[in-house]
């Protein structure tokens, strides 16, 4: 039994893992905290509105141009530099920099909401990011989702089969 499976597991949830249903089943009774983040409720809007209210929000790190006030927390020097290296990890190396990032594209645009729910996962110290963009954070076992994750050590990264997968693996006793 690992020290995640040992105590009450932490979830963030990405915004393409709902609706929930699935991950919440997957936990079945695993003791568990799930949430999403302030991106995540930003994305997603009304349309899921009802369903994201059982969830507890992670306020995302200030990012000048994206976030909306009242909503962001500021971050560190330390936050501020795990979001650039994840941007970079993510885009691999391609993002763009400096006053190129206010003519963001729509893939761009994504790409930095991804980093943004990825670092807000990783300030809270939150052990499993669920995600099923394999694009931005890698397959499993792949060396681009090892490199995203020797950013933040202490989280895995999975999607959500290997999270259903990983759920069935729980030792009994920690239920």
């Amino acid at each position: 039994m690992t020290t995640a499976t040992a105590r009450r597991l932490t979830i963030t949830l990405d915004t393409n893992t709902l609706p929930l249903e699935q991950a919440l089943r997957a936990l079945g009774p695993v003791p568990a905290d799930v949430k999403i983040t302030s991106v995540t409720a930003r994305e997603v809007g009304s349309k899921w509105g009802p369903e994201l209210s059982q969830l507890e929000v992670l306020a995302e790190t200030w990012v000048m141009g994206e976030s909306q006030l009242g909503i962001a927390v500021l971050g560190s020097e330390t936050d501020t530099d795990l979001y650039e290296k994840t941007l970079a990890a993510i885009s691999n190396g391609s993002f763009p920099e400096g006053e190129a990032r206010s003519q963001l594209t729509d893939p761009q645009r994504r790409q930095m909401r991804d980093a943004m729910i990825f670092c807000a996962h990783v300030r809270e110290k939150r052990d499993i990011f669920v995600t099923d963009d394999v694009k931005a954070f890698g397959g499993e076992n792949t060396a681009h989702r090892q490199r995203i994750e020797a950013l933040a050590p202490g989280t895995r990264i999975m999607t959500l089969a290997e999270f259903e997968r990983f759920c069935r693996g729980v030792s009994p006793d920690a239920r």
